[in-house]
Order: structure tokens, then sequence, then C-alpha cells
């Protein structure tokens, strides 16, 4: 398997499984995401604390559909080149012969096309990463770097639409569990 894409809200436990195979796999799996780009970015290109529009990324507050108050994440024009080196960065990766784990939260499956179209080169396996919003809201509490409100709004949005090779519920199953599951999921997809 070249790529294991990992797609779900924030605390939903994508990271959480991505140490667990990396620890498990037999061969060495790089793990990308784009927390990573936004870590290089400047950090007056991003607001994470208020809702000031800048041109990277920063905080939306919006309205969910039952009414209730939650934090969507926008993005300006810089933030729009850094979504696209991210995924053209995953794609020379997967070129050189890098084996590679993608963590993710995609705006459904509009997005998730555009990696399959870029990825389609190569062996992959797309893995939905769910759990209930009861433990989502308790796992973005207890983290304490999140803008709460954050987490729901991305659980309605990012598996819209999308088919994957394999879901797991992180709230149903331990971290090792979920990350076997996966395992036998590219043992039988490769």
């Amino acid at each position: 398997m070249d790529i294991i894409f990992l797609n779900g809200a924030s605390s939903a436990g994508k990271t959480s499984i991505v140490k667990q195979l990396q620890a498990t796999l037999g061969n060495n799996y790089l793990h990308i995401g784009i927390d990573k780009f936004l870590g290089m970015m400047p950090e007056k290109s991003n607001d994470w604390v208020g809702e000031t529009p800048t041109d990277g990324f920063y905080w939306q507050k919006i309205a969910l559909a039952n009414g209730a108050p939650a934090f969507k994440i926008a993005v300006g024009e810089y933030g729009k080149k850094i979504n696209n080196a991210y995924r053209k960065t995953v794609a020379n990766l997967a070129q050189m012969g890098l084996k590679l784990i993608v963590d993710d939260v995609t705006n459904g499956n509009e997005e998730l096309q555009l990696w399959k179209k870029l990825l389609k080169p190569y062996k992959i396996v797309y893995i939905g990463v769910f759990c209930d919003v009861e433990t989502l809201k308790a796992r973005e509490i207890q983290r304490g770097n999140r803008k709460l409100g954050t987490a729901i709004e991305q659980y309605q949005r990012v598996h819209n639409g999308i088919e994957y090779d394999l879901t797991v519920d992180t709230g149903k199953f331990s971290v090792e569990q979920c990350a076997q599951m996966i395992l036998s999921k590219c043992n039988k997809h490769n």
C-alpha cells in the first residue's frame, strides 16, 4: 500500500491511529497532514483565536442546522495556496516512492475527489475516522488546544457524500483495534 488516507473531524482520533499504524506497519510510513503546513505558516497569516479574516486561515462563526453556534475554518488566498502546496507535496512524496499516511479533514466528497484525481497512480486506501458527537465534544475540550465548536461543525461536513474503503469508530473501538482493522483492509486491498 502506497498511501493510507485518513479523513475525519478534528479530535476524531486520526493522529492516535497514525502513531499506532507507524509502530505496527512493516514498512516505514511518513505521517503528513495539513497541520504540518499550518505550523510552517507565519503566525500573522492565521487567526486561531478570534474571527478576523486573514489571507491564511481563520475562524468563521456559523450556526449549525439545529441553530447552535459553531466555528468553521475559512480560507484566504494564501491559505488556498497552502492547501494546494499540501496536496502537491503529498503527490511528490508518493512519486519519490515514500509510503504515506495522510491525515486530513476534507470538505466532503468534492475535496476528496481532488485528492483521488491527484493520487490516482498510487495504491491507496481511503479510511473514514468517526466517533460519536459526545465523544468528539469531550475530546475537543480535553485537548485544550482547539477552538470549541469546531469539531462538531467538521463532524457535520467532513464525510458528506464519501464512500470509503473502510470506516473506523474510535468511540467504539480502541486505537489498536482501529489500526488492526486498517491493516487488514490494506492487506486485502493490495
